[in-house]
C-alpha cells in the first residue's frame, strides 16, 4: 500500500505578542476572507495571527478525503508551538475550531468563537454534499466568469468587488497558454466534512466558547444555537459572512469570549 500523502497547507502569519489568533475560513472560501479581522489585530497590536487555507481550498493541496480529523490535524500542526491560542472559525471553520479545542490534538486552545456553523446537520445535507462531491470541476472560459462563480458559491457575491484582493485566491488557471481555462480553487468534495455528529463536539470542548450567527443569515441563526448555549449571539445587520460584512462586530465577539477566560 502506498504511503498516505499529507497535503501541503498554505498559511500566512504575522503580528506579535503572547496570544495567537487562528482564523479559519468557511466551505469554499480561502483565508483571504479574514483581511478585515487580521487588520484589526495588526492595527491594535493585539497579538499574533495565523490564517490558513484548508486542504482542498485556495492555495492548499487537494486530498483524497476531507474528514474533520484530517482538517483539524492539518491546522493543529501550524500551532503546536503556540500558547494561548484563540480560534475564530466561520461555518466549516467553526466545527474544525471546536474539534481542535477538545483534548484530541494536545493543543493549548484558550477559547473559540464560532460564527455561522450548522450544528443541526441533517441526513439530507449529507446527501446534497455527496452529490456535489461527485461532480467534476466546472471550467470557465474567462477569469471574470470564474470569479463571479466563486463569489456566489462562497456567499460573497454583492459583498466583495470582483477586483478585491481577497478574491484572487478563490480561482485557479489550468491549461497552457493556448488553452487557458479557469476553475474554482476549492475541490467539490470538501463539503463531505459534515455529519449529524457535529453538535456532539460541543459537549467535549475543553475551553470557553461563543456561538454567534448573523441576524440575517439564511443558513443558521442564533436561535438554532439556543439548545447548546442560551447566550448565543445574533450579529446585528449581518448575514452569513459576518467577518467580511462587519469585522468590528466579529471582534466584539472575541472580546465577549475574553470575558469568559
Amino acid at each position: 500500500m502506498p504511503p498516505i500523502q499529507t497535503p501541503n497547507i498554505y498559511s500566512t502569519s504575522g503580528g506579535e505578542g503572547e496570544t495567537t489568533y487562528l482564523l479559519l475560513h468557511g466551505l469554499g472560501a480561502t483565508g483571504d476572507v479574514w483581511h478585515g479581522v487580521r487588520d484589526i489585530i495588526e492595527e491594535k497590536k493585539l497579538g499574533r495571527w495565523i490564517i490558513p487555507d484548508m486542504r482542498g481550498h485556495g492555495r492548499s493541496d487537494w486530498s483524497e478525503s476531507y474528514g474533520l480529523g484530517e482538517h483539524s490535524n492539518d491546522i493543529a500542526n501550524l500551532i503546536r508551538d503556540r500558547k494561548k491560542v484563540i480560534i475564530i472559525g466561520h461555518s466549516m471553520g467553526g466545527v474544525i475550531g471546536l474539534s481542535m479545542a477538545t483534548s484530541w490534538f494536545g493543543l493549548d486552545i484558550a477559547g473559540v468563537v464560532v460564527i455561522g456553523t450548522i450544528m443541526n446537520w441533517r441526513d439530507k445535507d449529507t446527501e446534497m454534499m455527496n452529490a456535489i462531491a461527485a461532480k467534476p470541476s466546472r471550467y470557465f472560459e474567462t477569469r471574470d466568469d470564474a470569479i463571479e462563480r466563486y463569489l456566489k458559491v462562497s456567499g460573497l457575491y454583492g459583498l466583495v468587488a470582483p477586483d478585491d484582493p481577497m478574491v484572487a485566491s478563490g480561482i485557479k488557471l489550468d491549461g497552457d497558454q493556448e488553452h487557458k481555462k479557469f476553475r474554482l480553487a476549492a475541490d467539490n468534495a470538501t463539503g463531505t466534512i459534515g455529519g449529524p455528529w457535529m453538535s456532539m463536539v460541543l459537549g467535549i470542548v475543553e475551553c470557553p466558547y461563543v456561538l454567534a450567527a448573523g441576524e440575517n443569515d439564511p443558513i443558521v441563526s442564533a436561535e438554532d444555537y439556543k439548545a447548546f448555549d442560551q447566550d448565543a449571539i445574533a450579529i446585528p445587520g449581518c448575514a452569513h459572512n459576518a467577518h467580511v460584512e462587519n469585522p468590528t462586530a466579529v471582534w466584539d465577539l472575541v472580546e465577549k469570549l475574553a470575558a469568559k477566560l
